[in-house]
């Protein structure tokens, strides 16, 4: 079962939602980079599934910024990204100091906004084995002060795995093209996998339509093919 730590960092501290499996020996682990609803139901149970798979998962709570009495639907406005970095680079930091986690076996993934976010960490922090990104738009805007993510998927130095619909508008087709093209171009490994009936979103399971729930396990079973490639569990 989860449950919140506190870590330190260079701006303060940060709550993270952590869980981990059983085990006696360093292993891989996760950042797992929330969506615009932050550490909810789906987000655990996102942790609830890797962590089934043999993955430590650390969640970083971005929103520990916000005032208390910020609505959740105006928290991802108040988000910058130099904050995100410090807190992301605080979270790992502090699963190398675990006798249990691998320090050269830390994936970066995250849906939605946390794709985006994911992407961002891939590009600055330099620290990770491989990058998830389900579904994450707004690649081409800074949060704040700085370079956007896109600006530095250039710099990316682990492999990408990328899920998206082609009936999402943010990010659309075209912003997937982007991305990918910009990978190509910089000799960035990456695998995009295009579901042509699905919008935005589709792993949550408030979305239950049959094709969504057909990309959202397509898209976990090959999300596990590549963690096993990248940062596979110890038998």
């Amino acid at each position: 079962m989860g449950a919140f730590i506190t870590i330190r960092s260079d701006e303060g501290k940060v709550p993270v939602y952590l869980d981990a499996p059983k085990r006696d020996v360093p292993g891989p682990a996760i950042v797992l980079m929330f969506h615009r609803d932050g550490i909810d139901e789906f987000t655990k149970g996102v942790v609830d599934r890797m962590v089934g798979q043999g993955y430590l998962v650390a969640v970083p709570d971005f929103y520990h910024r916000c005032p208390g009495e910020t609505p959740p639907k105006e928290r991802k406005a108040l988000l910058r990204d130099r904050e995100v970095i410090a807190d992301v680079a605080a979270t790992v930091d502090y699963l190398c100091t675990r006798p249990d986690v691998a320090a050269d076996c830390i994936v970066v993934m995250g849906h939605c906004m946390g794709g985006r976010m994911a992407l961002l960490a891939a590009g600055r922090l330099l620290r990770f084995r491989a990058c998830i990104v389900y579904y994450g738009g707004s690649v081409n805007r800074a949060w704040g002060d700085g370079p956007t993510p896109f600006e530095t998927l250039r710099s990316i130095e682990c492999p990408v795995l990328g899920f998206f619909g082609k009936l999402d508008k943010h990010p659309s087709p075209e912003d997937v093209n982007q991305i990918d093209a910009e990978l190509t171009a910089n000799g960035i490994a990456h695998t995009f996998h295009r579901y042509p009936e699905v919008g935005h979103g589709f792993q949550n399971p408030q979305h239950s339509a049959a094709a969504e729930r057909a990309a959202s396990e397509d898209a976990w079973e090959k999300t596990l093919v590549f963690l096993r490639e990248a940062a596979p569990v110890s038998a």
